[in-house]
């Protein structure tokens, strides 16, 4: 297991090395100059180039890209160039938003998910799999900017049960907290819900006819039993694996719903970075994120290997 999780690990690396390449390079190519920003429309062109000169932006964009690559190897991501705020105390300040978004909206489509899934599986071929696989159907094809609009202009807007945006941190009490991201999240937890559903159903499907379903049907034992300790326990596997991936892609997708209901989260961030020209802040961002990512999707095969039998993680 020790050699899996080492070959696992070393396989990031390039991964990583990739996003770090294309990051500052796409950062260091788009228009604008960070000093210009800084300074302001009156700054005269002695100033600016006093400025570049101070932040190290009048080096060969080379050299620029390895002294970062250096200092991140080292866990220093660089100070913004607006405030002089470290990145990683940055990042950290704006992640917090995003990551209890993005908890709340798995933790809604896995509610939503695994019921319908099993009920539509149950039902094959009836009208009510029928109904539960279009709303699946819907829930992946609805952007979910969209859907937080509708949700803002149905809950917000013409009921007055909740805010229309805006964020509470938890500081301010949990129910807070979660009536201002109860609305976020179901927007992007709707696509996750869809999705949810539509692999629970395949794979309730698909244990279902396996010989010992059928024995203990034979049996005569509750449906109850059958379907919780024979069908889902053994259906459970590629459940597990889709919630794992899908959500790193919340984390992703939490960047527009932030914008629609202004959270201040890594959405923000990465939007006010922008038009700073604040370059140390979208890269490190960029780059933790993407770390991330790619910790997650190990965390998730390492738990496969675990639960699933069929797989060794010896090899």
């Amino acid at each position: 297991m020790i050699t899996y999780i080492v070959k696992r690990i070393l396989s990031l690396i390039p991964v990583l090395g990739v996003v770090a390449v294309v990051v500052f390079a796409l950062v260091h190519l788009s228009p604008g100059d960070p000093a210009s920003v800084i300074l302001g429309p009156d700054a005269s062109a002695a100033d600016i180039d006093r400025l570049r000169e101070e932040l190290g932006l009048n080096r060969p964009v080379p050299q620029q890209f390895f002294m970062w690559l250096g200092n991140a190897l080292t866990g220093d991501l660089g100070n913004s160039l607006y405030n002089g705020t470290p990145v990683t105390e940055v990042f950290l300040n704006y992640f917090r938003p995003t990551l209890s978004l993005a908890i709340f909206a798995q933790i809604i489509g896995i509610a939503v998910a695994l019921p319908m899934g099993v009920f539509a599986a149950l039902n094959r071929g009836k009208g009510v799999d029928g109904a539960l696989m279009s709303f699946a159907l819907v829930g992946i094809s609805v952007p979910s900017f969209l859907m937080g609009l509708l949700l803002i202009l149905f809950f917000a807007v013409f009921l007055n049960w909740l805010p229309v945006a805006g964020y509470a941190p938890l500081s301010e009490g949990l129910l807070t907290h979660l009536e201002f991201l109860l609305l976020p999240a179901i927007s992007l937890g709707f696509i996750q819900a869809a999705l949810i559903t539509r692999i629970t159903r395949s794979a309730m499907l698909e244990v279902m006819n396996n010989a010992y379903v059928k024995t203990a049907r034979a049996k005569g034992l509750p449906r109850a039993a059958i379907v919780i300790k024979h069908t889902l326990r053994n259906a459970f596997i590629p459940i597990l694996e889709i919630i794992g991936q899908t959500f790193t892609t919340l984390i992703a997708g939490a960047v527009v719903v932030e914008f629609v209901f202004n959270i201040p989260g890594l959405g923000q961030l990465i939007v006010n970075s922008v038009e700073r020209r604040d370059f140390p802040v979208i890269q490190g961002t960029v780059l933790l994120v993407a770390f991330g990512y790619v910790l997650i999707n190990l965390i998730i095969d390492l738990i496969y290997g675990i639960v699933d039998p069929r797989v060794r993680l010896d090899q």
